[in-house]
C-alpha cells in the first residue's frame, strides 16, 4: 500500500535527522540502509514514507536545508577529499569510517617491525605482510625496511574504503603500503597509481614509542648478525672512502641507483641525500633506490659525486595542496561562480594535480601547466593534456581564458605575487580565483610587497588565514593564506599593478623553505 513521502520540499533536514533515520533502520535489520534498501524495508523499521534512495537523493542534491547544516558541509568536504562526488548514503555509514577505528589503529602501529636480513645477500618481507615507509628523519634511520602483517582489521578497512585493487589477502602485499607521517597521520597508498587513503593519527607519545622501537629493533639485529658473522683473517686495514667516493660505487640502471656490494660506512648519509632528491629505498636481493619516472639518475648521480645537495622537490618549488585545502579552495569558487560544472578552469604550476583533481570530480573542464617533467608524466596518466612550461612565459593568447583559475604557486623570491598578477590575465570578466601564497607580503617592507597590498585593496577579494602545519606532510611549514578573488575585472588588475622584477629591483627579503 503506497505511503505519502516523508522527505518533501518543505521539510527541513539537518545531518543529524538522517543519521537518525539510518540508526533507527540498522537497529532493527542490524544494517546501515543502501540506496537500494526499499519503503517496506523502512516501514517495518517503524518509518512510513522513506526509502534510501529518498535519503541518496537528499544528500546528494544538498536540499531541505541541508546545504546550509555545517555539520553536512564538513562531511561533504571530506567526501571530496576521499575522492567521492558527493555524500552519499553509505559513505556516512559508520562502519565505512574515514579513519581506522582507534583500536584498530593502535594494533596496526604495534604490529609494525623492522625486517630481519636473512644474509648479506638476500632480504624478504615476512609473507602476508605489506611495507612500511617510515619518515625521513634521521632519528628514524634503522638501516632497515618496515613492515605490518595483512590482519583481519586492514582487510576490513579496505573493503570499507572501497579501495582500486581489493581486498584480497594474497594480492594485499603487492598493491599497497603503509606510510607514517612525521605529525603522526598514517596512510594506506597504492604501489601502482598515485592516490592514498587516511588511515588515521597516532599521537606523540606513541609515535615516539613506534620510532623507539623500531630502533631499538634494528640495534638488536644488528648486534645479531655481528655475533653471527664469521671472523675473517686479519688484513690489510681498508682505505676509508669519502662520502662522494663511496656514491661513485652506485651504478645507474634505468630510473634506479643500485647500491654496491660491499657495506658503505656513509650509508645513513648517502640514504638521506638519496632521499632528499627523491629516492625510495627498494629491498630484495639487489637494494637499490628507485626515482619516478623522469628523473635522468645518471645526472643526478654526477650532481652527488660531485658534492651537489639534489632536492628536486625544493628546486621546482613542488609542495602538494593537501586535498582537504584544495576541497576548500574548489568550494570558494563553486559559491562564487554557483557551480563548477561545465566551467573552465586552469591551475597552473599544477604539480600532480591536486586542485584540478577536485575541481574536475565536481565537473569542471581542467588544463594544466606544468614545467616540471616527473610531474607532467604524472598529470598524464591521470588523463590530463599537459602544457610543459613555465607559466610565466604562458600568455592568454595562446590558451585562451577561463571562468576561473585555481593555484598553489611557487614563493621563493615573491614568485607567489608575481603569479598571482599573471593568472588574473587569464580570467574572463566576471570569473573567480582561489589562489594559496605565503604569508611574507602581509609582513614585508619591500615595494612589491607595498603595491601588492594597495592592488589587492581595489579588489573583491577575501584574505583567509591556513592553520599553521597544514603543508607540513607536504614538506614545508612556510606560513600561508588563501586569496579568493570574485568578479575579477582583467583590464583593471592589468592597469593597476606592475610587478617590479626583484631581480632587477630593490633587494628582497629572503624566504627560507622548511623542510622535513
Amino acid at each position: 500500500m503506497p505511503t505519502q513521502p516523508f522527505i518533501t520540499p518543505d521539510r527541513r533536514l539537518t545531518l543529524n535527522d538522517i543519521l537518525g533515520y539510518c540508526q533507527q533502520f540498522k537497529q532493527y535489520h542490524g544494517r546501515w540502509p543502501r540506496v537500494t534498501s526499499t519503503a517496506d524495508d523502512f516501514l517495518v523499521a517503524g518509518m512510513q514514507g522513506l526509502s534510501g534512495a529518498d535519503i541518496e537523493r537528499a544528500l546528494r542534491t544538498s536540499t531541505n536545508g541541508l546545504a546550509d547544516d555545517p555539520e553536512f558541509q564538513d562531511i561533504r568536504r571530506l567526501a571530496f577529499a576521499n575522492g567521492g562526488w558527493d555524500v552519499s548514503i553509505q559513505f556516512i555509514d559508520p562502519q565505512i569510517c574515514r579513519r581506522m577505528a582507534d583500536d584498530d589503529l593502535q594494533r596496526l602501529v604495534n604490529s609494525i617491525h623492522v625486517r630481519r636480513e636473512l644474509d648479506s645477500r638476500t632480504a624478504t618481507r615476512p609473507a602476508d605482510s605489506v611495507w612500511v615507509h617510515l619518515p625521513l628523519e634521521s632519528n628514524w634511520r634503522t638501516g632497515h625496511s618496515a613492515y605490518a602483517p595483512v590482519s583481519n582489521e586492514l582487510i576490513e578497512y579496505i573493503e570499507a574504503r572501497g579501495m582500486v585493487y581489493g581486498s584480497e589477502k594474497a594480492s594485499i602485499p603487492n598493491e599497497y603500503y603503509l606510510e607514517v607521517i612525521p605529525n603522526g597521520r598514517i596512510y594506506l597508498k597504492y604501489n601502482r597509481i598515485i592516490g592514498s587513503k587516511y588511515v588515521g593519527t597516532v599521537s606523540d607519545e606513541q609515535l615516539e614509542q613506534l620510532r623507539a622501537r623500531l630502533v631499538g629493533e634494528a640495534a638488536t639485529e644488528r648486534a645479531r648478525q655481528s655475533s653471527t658473522s664469521t671472523v675473517s683473517v686479519a688484513g690489510p686495514t681498508p682505505v676509508k672512502l669519502t662520502i662522494e667516493q663511496e656514491l661513485a660505487l652506485l651504478t645507474v640502471s634505468g630510473s634506479k641507483l643500485q647500491l654496491p656490494v660491499q657495506q658503505l660506512q656513509h650509508y645513513d648519509e648517502i640514504s638521506q641525500r638519496l632521499g632528499k632528491a627523491g629516492g625510495r629505498y627498494i629491498t630484495g636481493r639487489n637494494k637499490h633506490f628507485a626515482f619516478d619516472e623522469g628523473i635522468d639518475c645518471a645526472d643526478l648521480l654526477c650532481r652527488l659525486v660531485t658534492g651537489e645537495t639534489v632536492n628536486f622537490q625544493q628546486e621546482y618549488q613542488f609542495f602538494a595542496t593537501p586535498e582537504v585545502k584544495a576541497v576548500e579552495a574548489v568550494e570558494e569558487i563553486r559559491k562564487t561562480l554557483g557551480t563548477v560544472r561545465g566551467k573552465r578552469g586552469l591551475e597552473p604550476s599544477a604539480g600532480t594535480g591536486a586542485l584540478a583533481n577536485v575541481a574536475r570530480q565536481m565537473g569542471a573542464d581542467m588544463v594544466v601547466i606544468e614545467a616540471w617533467n616527473v610531474n607532467a608524466i604524472k598529470l598524464r596518466a591521470q588523463g590530463y593534456d599537459v602544457i610543459e612550461r613555465d607559466f610565466l612565459s604562458v600568455t592568454p593568447e595562446e590558451i585562451g581564458t577561463f571562468d576561473f583559475v585555481l593555484a598553489n604557486p611557487p614563493f621563493t623570491r615573491n614568485q607567489d605575487i608575481q603569479h598571482v598578477m599573471h593568472m588574473l590575465q587569464f580570467i574572463r570578466p566576471g570569473g573567480a580565483l582561489s589562489v594559496i601564497t605565503s604569508t611574507s607580503w602581509l609582513d614585508g617592507k619591500t615595494k612589491a610587497h607595498a603595491q601588492f597590498k594597495e592592488f589587492l585593496a581595489t579588489q573583491d577579494v577575501t584574505v583567509t588565514a591556513i592553520e599553521a602545519g597544514a603543508f607540513q606532510e607536504s614538506g614545508t611549514g612556510v606560513p600561508t593564506v588563501r586569496l579568493d578573488f570574485r568578479d575579477v575585472n582583467v583590464p583593471r588588475a592589468a592597469e593597476d599593478f606592475h610587478y617590479e622584477d626583484p631581480q632587477t629591483g630593490e633587494e628582497e627579503e629572503t624566504f627560507a623553505l622548511t623542510m622535513q
